[in-house]
This record gives C-alpha cells, sequence and structure tokens, in this order.
C-alpha cells in the first residue's frame, strides 16, 4: 500500500539564497550517497550536493552547513531525551512503588494496632517529642536511623542512575570521535 505524502512532514530546510539550475553527472554509487546523506540530514537532493561541495571546498559560508548541523544535532538530542526518559521512567516507577508499599505497611500497622487496642488506638499511635518517655525517644531514634540509611541507599541508587547518564553521553562522544 503506498504512503500518502503530508507536505507537513516535510521537514527538509529551504536555503536563504536564490538558487539557479544547474545540470551534473553523477555516477549511480555517487548520487546513492548523496541521497542518503540528504535524508539522514533532512536535506533535500540540491541542498545536499551543495552542501558537501562547499564542505569538501572549506567554504566559510555556514549557511549552506546550517541545515545538515542542525538535523543532527537535533537528532543527538532526541536520542538523549530518550535515554534520560527512559531512566526518569524507572525512577518514578520505583517512586511509585515505594510508597505504595510503604502505605501499605502505614496501613497494616495501624490495622494491627487497632485490633489490640479499638477504643484507643490513636492514642496508643502517637510518639510524644519531649524526650520524657524513654520508649520513645528510643522508638524516634530507631526512626531515625532507617531514615538516615533508606536516604543513603537512595543516593547510592542515584548516583547509579547518574553516572549510567554520564556513560551514555561519553558513549555517544567517543562514538562519534571513533566512528
Amino acid at each position: 500500500m503506498a504512503e500518502l505524502y503530508d507536505p507537513l512532514d516535510d521537514v527538509r530546510a529551504r536555503r536563504p539564497d536564490k538558487t539557479y539550475s544547474k545540470h551534473v553527472m553523477l555516477t549511480e554509487f555517487g548520487r546513492e550517497k548523496i541521497e542518503a546523506w540528504a535524508q539522514a540530514n533532512g536535506l533535500n537532493f540540491s541542498a545536499a550536493i551543495e552542501t558537501l561541495a562547499l564542505m569538501g571546498l572549506d567554504d566559510e559560508r555556514s549557511s549552506y552547513a546550517i541545515p545538515a548541523l542542525r538535523a543532527t544535532t537535533l537528532q543527538g538530542i532526541r536520542l538523549s531525551f530518550n535515554r534520560i526518559a527512559r531512566l526518569l521512567s524507572d525512577i518514578a516507577i520505583e517512586a511509585a512503588a515505594s510508597r505504595t508499599m510503604s502505605e501499605g505497611i502505614m496501613l497494616q500497622l495501624i490495622r494491627e494496632l487497632a485490633a489490640e487496642h479499638p477504643d484507643d488506638f490513636t492514642a496508643m499511635m502517637r510518639i510524644s517529642r519531649d524526650g520524657r518517655d524513654q520508649a520513645h525517644s528510643q522508638i524516634r531514634a530507631f526512626h531515625e536511623d532507617i531514615k538516615t540509611n533508606v536516604e543513603q541507599e537512595a543516593v547510592r541508587r542515584l548516583k547509579k542512575s547518574v553516572s549510567r547518564v554520564q556513560e551514555l553521553f561519553a558513549g555517544d562522544e567517543e562514538e562519534q570521535m571513533h566512528g
């Protein structure tokens, strides 16, 4: 089935200067290479052949290379954004799972205390802050230790995710330098 052409999908850049018709003869190999490069960089054939020729001549006019540079830059940004989006998605899923789990544990603890003390479980759940009740002080200290350990583990996991992002960006640079 043939795909319908939508002119709004045409992202090929227009050149700012007036263009002139010039007929050239190309080998099949050269034409295919130029067409592939043009498509990869979002350019029409004429703009691609002119950009490649000017780059080969070391012409300083950057306006001819801008569409190709723009397309390459956007492709890199999209790739990086997709990778970061996947990492953020993983983080969001873990946060949601952690919240659901902690809410479930909290509800279970409240239910158990309510079953043991149906008339005064809300009073039983309160932990004083004044430090006069030794058991309450120990509970608060234990709670602080748990929070500290959980925070340290969260920081460790975050550092691991950040290092994965840094590796992704470093990998792209190395591929471009050696590719």
